[in-house]
């Protein structure tokens, strides 16, 4: 065994090292031929089954990471599809939900994993069932939210709960203001009485403003949580979207649509909704910016992700911040490049770490589909582009070893630092820094105690600079 591992890191030495390059052209594209695609999900608990939702096609899925997609239509009445969660506690129960009017349209439910589907309206009282958005409880898939309001006519209701897998739905609205339209709503994956919305303007009145509302007792009841949105009734600026993770629920993001000024855009919290702070610098502007879609990176609240239309629903793409959205830079490149309206953002967390993309240009056909970019090991090749004097990640001291190493690292300037590190398959370990520094050099022991013998990497992530190292544990 101990000469197999000197082998192996012999190899490693060679190698040196395997990195993700975080650069232009490495967006490509997964799905294609089925239109607009208006949502994206991973499978929480199996993240090699996703699903996205065309606006004309119906629903696509995939088992094997987007590699390979078939229709998964049996059972829909209507296939113009703009939601879509999967149970994070049972991967077998799929909920859906329609863009378009009509008694075919609505609610869909699955729970055979996309396999059949059944129509689930009963109690939902608005005769347009534009289904805007579905949260689902993240330990009871019996448990679900949907947010209806099809843009055109005032909903009378607006939100809907059902702890019986849709058999019948009840309203949810208790605090509501009198403007029910809702188009997002989550729910905290770590506390399932804890549910966030966000509203938009009223279409009558062209008057809002929009609000985020929360609940702390499973959409018993809800109160205003818009502390530091825009608070003009003038305003129509609908809250597009709200994102969380179970890394730390107390960071949430939102993104507002800039239709009558440039008021609007991304704001976060950082203390669970209580208050609300603009993060949009390096965001496109112009009053008609549409942010479709947002979405925190799983394991890293610093790293979030925005989808941009327009107001003529052309393509902007996507947008990128590392850094808590203090600052974003374009994140488009390859089949990205400026011509994608993004409605739906997607992040499969194991093995390559990968970003999925629903394209939604009204017109383009190689702006429609399902695109994806991995972040994690794409290539044999040099380290960083960023300048080694000003960042670099060490090799371990000792290595090989057993149990304990010490890694060293330099920071060029201050800037939240990750290092995780990984097993030979790519499959996560641990995360052993996840902090704030300033400029300057650290170090931290690993001890791999509990792991077996064998090969791992280590991954440094700061802003833009990427690298990773091998280690050797032997025992």
């Amino acid at each position: 065994m101990k000469r197999l591992l000197l082998t192996i890191f012999i190899s490693l030495t060679f190698i040196h090292l395997m990195y993700a390059v975080d650069g232009p052209n490495v967006w490509s594209t997964s799905l294609s031929g089925a239109g607009q695609i208006w949502a994206v999900a991973v499978s929480p608990s199996s993240q090699s089954t996703m699903y996205a939702g065309s606006n004309t096609t119906g629903i696509w899925k995939s088992t094997n990471s987007g590699m390979n997609w078939i229709q998964s239509n049996n059972g829909l009445t209507n296939l113009t599809i703009q939601a879509i969660a999967v149970s994070p506690s049972n991967p077998q129960v799929v909920y859906c939900g329609t863009s378009q009017t009509g008694a075919n349209a609505g609610v869909f439910v699955s729970t055979d994993a996309g396999a059949n589907w059944s129509q689930i309206n009963n109690g939902i009282v608005e005769t347009s069932k534009g289904i805007q958005s579905i949260a689902v409880d993240p330990t009871n898939a019996n448990t679900a939210y949907v947010a209806v309001f099809d843009g055109v006519a005032d909903s009378p209701q607006g939100l809907y709960k059902t702890t019986n897998q849709g058999a019948n739905w009840n309203v949810a609205n208790t605090g509501i203001g009198t403007i029910k339209n809702i188009l997002t709503i989550i729910v905290n994956p770590l506390n399932p009485n804890v549910v966030f919305c966000g509203t938009s303007f009223g279409v009558v009145s062209q008057q809002g403003p929009a609000k985020i509302y929360r609940s702390n007792n499973a959409g018993e009841s809800w109160t205003d949580a818009s502390s530091g949105l825009p608070n003009l009734t003038t305003d129509n600026k609908p809250v597009r979207c709200l994102s969380m993770v179970p890394s730390d629920t107390s960071f949430i993001m939102t993104g507002l649509f800039l239709n009558t000024d440039s008021l609007s855009g991304v704001y976060v919290s950082t203390n669970g909704g209580g208050q609300w702070i603009r993060r949009h610098n390096g965001l496109p502007n112009a009053v008609g910016t549409l942010i479709r879609s947002c979405m925190v990176r799983q394991g890293r609240t610093s790293e979030l992700y925005v989808g941009l239309g327009n107001a003529t629903n052309l393509g902007i793409g996507v947008f990128r911040s590392t850094n808590q959205g203090v600052s974003w830079s374009d994140f488009n490149g390859g089949t990205l490049a400026g011509s994608v309206s993004v409605r739906a953002l997607g992040f499969r967390s194991t093995a390559d770490s990968t970003v999925f993309a629903g394209g939604a240009h009204p017109t383009v056909a190689t702006g429609q589909g399902v695109f994806e970019y991995s972040l994690f090991i794409t290539g044999i090749g040099n380290q960083s582009q960023i300048n080694p004097q000003d960042y670099s990640l060490n090799q371990n001291f000792p290595n090989p070893f057993n149990p304990v190493t010490r890694i060293s690292y330099t920071l060029g300037k201050p800037d939240i630092v990750t290092i995780k590190v990984f097993d030979i398959t790519g499959k996560e370990i641990r995360t052993i820094v996840n902090t704030y520094h300033a400029a300057g050099s650290y170090e931290i022991d690993f001890n791999g105690s509990e792991l077996s013998s064998g090969a791992y990497f280590y991954r440094m992530q700061s802003g833009n600079f990427y690298e990773v190292r091998s280690m050797i544990l032997m025992k």
